[in-house]
């Protein structure tokens, strides 16, 4: 039976408890490794034992959350935690070993489906790295330089840079108290931001000259194959999900990308379509302008049709 609590209940149970497992969901992105890092340190530093892990490879663009970790000896973990993830399936390949043994999940997703014991989950956050900051306050740790970095690339990678509209002047306000300590943040911005790599680059060029257009133009659609994204960094392919949505005169953009013997769909949306809502009817979840769903055992055109279907319902 899970239980939602608040902020001040989770820094009681983390204060309580020890040897801690924090598990990030898979396909990372910088909130998951903001939220994993940052709480991993602040454990430590409050004497705990604490490390996290990830079921895919982390993007050599976080390599600098690494130096937020006091060194520490291994353990056996007894405490398990998830951040920012929405449902248990999204922990890949630690979903079946570690699924049923959640004790804490700290998240910020309206479609949170509940499965640890415990629930802190802020859903109108612009990212779970907002939950992370004000649980380490909270228990009184004194934040880093090297934590606040990894916080702030959650909340900013999480909201666009500021730019969504799950901004909230809450998320400006702890940004501007993360900015007080010492880290490089527009060194951060170009690397999250404005830096690509070749590989990207050529990727870009494929999607924009294979990109699809369905509704009258409302909906565009990319689609890329498993030997296309063997070919990036883990981060250029997560980058790529809001290039659809660019398109003056679109208002939904798909991104499906091939796993295994179906295919995922990453959607985001302009003005009032509810992607959520959509991704929802497929088993899916997220956020009302960035959701996603999976399609197993599909083929790509059996995969569109049913999604463009629903979208079409939508925009009618």
């Amino acid at each position: 039976m899970s239980e939602r609590i608040g902020l001040r209940e989770t820094a009681d149970f983390l204060r309580t408890h020890d040897d801690f497992l924090i598990i990030s969901h898979a396909n990372p992105d910088g909130d998951t490794l903001g939220c994993a890092f940052a709480l991993c340190a602040a454990l430590r530093l409050m004497g705990k034992k604490a490390k996290n892990i990830c079921a895919d490879t982390i993007s050599d663009r976080f390599a600098f959350m690494r130096k937020a970790l006091p060194e520490q000896e291994d353990f056996e973990p007894k405490t398990y935690i998830t951040v920012d993830v929405a449902d248990r399936k999204l922990l890949g390949s630690n979903n079946e070993k570690y699924g049923d043994m959640i004790d804490l999940a700290i998240d910020h997703h309206v479609s949170h489906v509940d499965f640890a014991k415990l629930i802190y989950c802020e859903p109108y956050a612009a990212a779970a790295c907002q939950s992370v900051y004000k649980t380490i306050k909270e228990l009184g740790v004194t934040i880093t330089n090297e934590i606040a970095a990894c916080l702030y690339v959650g909340i900013s990678t999480d909201s666009g840079c500021f730019r969504y509209s799950c901004v909230t002047p809450e998320t400006h306000r702890i940004t501007a108290e993360l900015l007080e300590y010492d880290f490089d943040f527009a060194h951060l911005n170009y690397i999250f931001f404005d830096m690509k790599t070749k590989a990207r680059i050529e990727l870009e060029e494929q999607i924009y000259r294979e990109m699809e257009f369905y509704c009258g133009g409302r909906c565009a659609v990319v689609s890329l194959t498993t030997e296309q994204m063997q070919k990036v960094d883990i981060e250029d392919g997560n980058g790529v999900s809001g290039i659809p949505r660019m398109i003056e005169g679109v208002e939904v953009g798909i991104v499906f990308k091939q796993r295994g013997t179906g295919w995922k769909a990453s959607l985001r949306s302009n003005n009032s379509v509810d992607v959520q809502a959509v991704c929802s009817v497929f088993g899916g979840g997220g956020h009302k302008k960035a959701a996603g769903c999976s399609f197993n055992n599909m083929s790509l055109e059996e995969a569109k049709k049913l999604l463009i279907g629903e979208i079409g319902k939508v925009l009618e």
